[in-house]
């Protein structure tokens, strides 16, 4: 490996603020390059955009702001006043309070006091900058985040490098996206850009799809000891990076450290505090965006498969899939269209616009086969033209492509064309350039006049192999703040980064759907993409996996990293991608844990390791049908949860499925021992639905290792076993042993929980409308209606709702309260309805429920009837309801 590191030294106090003395407020402090650094024209600026955010820049000649979209400041006029503690000029040393927490800040953060922060700053001859935290008990100062003295800021070849001291001890990390097992990233080095890992091991494996570089670092708390705050280091950069969490010792500069390497450009580096990781999440989500809504059906069970459109006649055994589901009695809600439908027949390799007509003579009958059964459908395009591809010349004489300095014209590369290494010569398109993004949007607008519901936006990795490659640099609507994104040169693909163009792709993609469906939600799928592409794109999944164990393993690590880095509504191809069909108890054990993932989708590639065909499905093994069957219809049967956590993840930045350390259990410290920590137990929206999954091959239970997290010391809430023999559990405790059999995992739902709940298949929520006819203007068929072949449809209405309360026992009066919200799961302004509901148990034999409504304009066809559940065996009645029987248990009628 190359390296290249020199110390950035000897910086100077700006001139305007040569005169600060102790009480002085400011907006920003700066240094500069000084008469006697070897690296003129540096400069080094302080500001803090938040209250709980502070930002460093560090640019000089040929390492300018970073060009990104990734985390968007607030207006500079709003940044946030902070003032000196401490300044001496001499010793180039100064001590700045945080700047006093807002309610916004304390909404977001939970810091709720600025006198217990300081920054410390040094500027002798390194900078070093060190966070302190005063422990309000004692009074004591503490450092929490603290730069190496001897070696906190440097330049590399083209870009620039940080070191951090460590305690890989008393801390964990997490974050970063989609990075491989375990859950804690400590001790480990990352890769910062996306790869096309197909088949990847899901415990070593580095890089994989994503580029996040966002790092949680948050304490393991300790008995009777002041827990530390939560930070998170976040560099808005899209330059390929390398992220060393503790993997090196440097002993001479301070032993245990972590480091971030940024290959290009300068550095643009956010710091955020917050009271657990949740804190640093929401402050997160503020400044890279909330997710956006998915619509109510890609939330459903989703089928895919490669070897459906590869084969001759891939339109007919596309157009079958809906029999299937009926045949089998298994609901499913979307439908994706593999790129076998762009299969060239002279040359078989994949080029995308451009439709086989022969395999696929009337893809828009195929669509309207998909849509009277109640499916959506999206098809898959990829970023890259091969030479052959009719598009070719267009683009490369419109400058659409990336430009090779050395053979002077468009860079090409073996390029992926279809099977297991099968490649051919061709060129990636150059997003930043406006033919590309025409190009990119009249074909995109031409398979969504054809009735699609979205797009799949797939193999946009974009990892081409050379950082000299020029990118066109022309955009349509470039940061204001970064005047290299501005210019009309172009840039070094380095500078710029690879996975700013999956970024723009997406883009790309979703404008044009708002154009051509303005008041449809959007559905943009992407396999790659950085922070500000999920802005863009509202769904995604972990790439290529393999069929194994350990790769369904490792998945729900994944998943939860993921999670935490805003990515909610992802999952892992259902039962593998690569590799040989999975065996019925591994497929049955990987739809168990994925009905409890924002997405759920199974997805094979066409051939197995012996070259044979794979179709991984639901009804593959009729001896397990019935198995799978039940856990598909019950994730139908929690949409209205799963839609309600959607929501939560579009207002609040929540993840839908978390560690257990989340949010009010973080003060739980045997959450972070490093058997949890390791394990694979996690929360179905936080505080509600705890799963304990049996992920290892032949094993029937769980003995002795799952226990039930504390949310504060004291706390003794029951966890409900939502399988038999339904029994009950303390918080703090240890279940001797929980029963896996192969027809479920551990599922528990915790004291107080409010769990919404509907019908066990596809439902609609309105008659007519945007719900009930798709883009192409086809009607679903209903249930209760015949199609045109005489059969009953396989969607219903969506006119049932229950609610799973979870009260307790022995504390009579304890009140629970919680809330749902509900839309019509397709509009892009939708309007809403949310339920607020109450309860406690007055007595031993009673359940008061209180239920209310805030109309926000939109009305669910259940309403007014909600029916209450209770816990299988629980015997309480619920006052002033109106009892009857539901699937052979009680429940109770409340009217809104």
């Amino acid at each position: 490996m190359s390296i290249t590191e020199r110390d950035l030294t000897n910086l100077i106090l700006h001139p305007s603020l040569e005169s600060l003395t102790p009480g002085a407020t400011l907006r920003s402090f700066t240094l500069i390059s000084g008469p006697s650094t070897p690296f003129p024209d540096f400069t080094w600026t302080l500001e803090f955009p938040l209250p709980q955010a502070y930002r460093i820049l560090l640019t000089g000649p040929d390492r300018p702001r970073p060009a990104h979209d990734n985390i968007r400041a607030p207006p500079s006029s709003s940044f946030c006043t902070f003032s000196v503690l401490a300044i001496d000029t001499s010793a180039r040393t100064a001590t700045f309070a945080f700047p006093a927490p807002t309610p916004t800040s304390l909404s977001l953060s939970g810091i709720t006091s600025s006198s217990s922060l300081q920054l410390r700053l040094w500027w002798s001859h390194q900078i070093a900058t060190e966070v302190w935290e005063c422990i309000s008990v004692s009074g004591k100062w503490t450092p929490l985040l603290r730069d190496l003295r001897a070696r906190s800021y440097g330049l590399t070849e083209h870009g620039t490098i940080r070191h951090w001291t460590l305690d890989r001890t008393s801390r964990i990390h997490l974050g970063l996206g989609e990075k491989a097992a375990p859950l804690d990233l400590t001790g480990r080095r990352f890769a910062m850009h996306a790869t096309d890992a197909a088949w990847y091991d899901a415990y070593r494996t580095d890089p994989l799809y994503k580029h996040t570089p966002f790092l949680i670092s948050t304490p393991k708390p300790r008995p009777d000891s002041f827990s530390k705050l939560t930070y998170a280091l976040v560099h808005a950069t899209n330059s390929v990076a390398t992220w060393d969490v503790g993997a090196e010792i440097d002993f001479p500069s301070g032993g245990w450290s972590k480091r971030f390497v940024q290959d290009w450009g300068g550095l643009e580096e956010w710091v955020l505090l917050g009271q657990g990781v949740e804190g640093c999440v929401r402050t997160y989500g503020e400044l890279a965006g909330r997710p956006g809504l998915v619509g109510r059906e890609w939330l459903g069970s989703l089928g895919s498969s490669m070897l459906l459109s590869d084969k001759e006649n891939g339109q007919e055994l596309m157009e079958e899939w809906p029999g299937l589901c009926r045949r089998y009695d298994v609901p499913c809600s979307a439908m994706h269209l593999s790129s076998g439908y762009t299969i060239d027949d002279a040359t078989g390799a994949r080029w995308v616009f451009k439709i086989n007509k022969r395999r696929f003579p009337d893809l828009k009958g195929m669509v309207a086969v998909f849509h009277r059964a109640g499916m959506k459908i999206i098809p898959n395009v990829k970023p890259y033209l091969l030479v052959a591809h009719p598009d070719y010349d267009r683009l490369r004489q419109g400058d659409g492509l990336f430009y090779d300095p050395i053979s002077n014209g468009p860079s090409r590369q073996n390029m992926w064309t279809g099977g297991f290494g099968e490649s051919g010569d061709g060129s990636w398109a150059d997003f930043t350039a406006p033919e590309t993004r025409r190009w990119w949007a009249e074909g995109v607008r031409g398979l969504l006049e054809l009735g699609f519901d979205g797009i799949w936006d797939d193999n946009n990795e974009f990892f081409l192999r050379d950082d000299a490659l020029l990118c066109k640099n022309q955009l349509d609507d470039p940061d204001p703040n970064n005047t290299n994104n501005n210019a009309k040169e172009k840039l070094p693909l380095g500078l710029l980064g690879r996975i700013r163009h999956a970024e723009l792709m997406n883009k790309t993609s979703l404008t044009t759907f708002r154009q051509t469906h303005p008041t449809r939600r959007p559905f943009i799928l992407t396999r790659s993409g950085n922070p500000s592409t999920f802005r863009h794109a509202n769904a995604t999944w972990t790439g290529d996996n393999h069929t194994s164990w350990p790769s369904l393993r490792g998945s729900q690590h994944i998943q939860l990293n993921s999670s935490l880095s805003l990515l909610p509504n992802t999952g892992s191809d259902v039962g593998g991608f690569g590799g040989d069909a999975p065996s019925p108890e591994l497929l049955v054990r990987w739809v168990q844990l994925g009905v409890t993932h924002a997405r759920f989708c199974i997805h094979s590639c066409s051939p197995d390791t012996r070259g044979r065909d794979k179709l991984t499905a639901p009804w593959m093994y009729p001896s397990v049908l019935g198995i799978i069957r039940a856990h598909i219809k019950w994730r139908y049967f929690v949409l209205p949860f799963l839609n309600h956590l959607m929501w939560r993840a579009h207002l609040y930045a929540e993840p839908i499925t978390a560690p257990l350390f989340y949010g009010p259990f973080a003060s739980d410290a045997v959450l972070y021992d490093t058997e949890k920590l390791e394990g694979f137990d996690a929360w179905l929206g936080v505080g509600q639905l705890l799963v304990c999954p049996q992920l290892f091959q032949g094993r029937m239970s769980r003995e002795g290792d799952v226990y039930f997290p504390r949310a504060a010391r004291g706390d003794e809430s029951l966890y409900f076993d939502l399988n038999p023999p339904f029994m009950t559990y303390k918080a703090g405790t240890w279940a001797p042993s929980v029963a896996t059999p192969l027809e479920h995992g551990g599922l528990f739902a915790r004291e107080g929980a409010v769990i919404p709940v509907g019908k066990d298949k596809a439902t609609v929520t309105a008659l007519e409308g945007l719900a009930r006819t798709h883009p192409d203007g086809v009607r679903t068929v209903l249930d209760y209606e015949e199609d045109g072949e005489g059969c009953k449809g396989l969607v219903g209405l969506d006119d049932w709702r229950g609610v799973m309360l979870f009260p307790g026992f022995g504390n009579p009066g304890k009140e629970y309260k919680g809330e749902w919200i509900e839309d019509d799961g397709v509009s892009e302004d939708p309007g809403t309805f949310t339920v607020v509901v109450s309860y406690r148990a007055v007595d031993e034999g009673t359940v008061e429920v209180q239920v209310g409504s805030q109309d926000g304009g939109f009305m669910p066809l259940w309403t007014p009837k909600l029916y209450v559940l209770l816990p299988v065996g629980d015997a309480r009645s619920v006052r002033g309801a109106d009892q009857t029987v539901w699937r052979d248990r009680a429940a109770w009628i409340v009217h809104l």
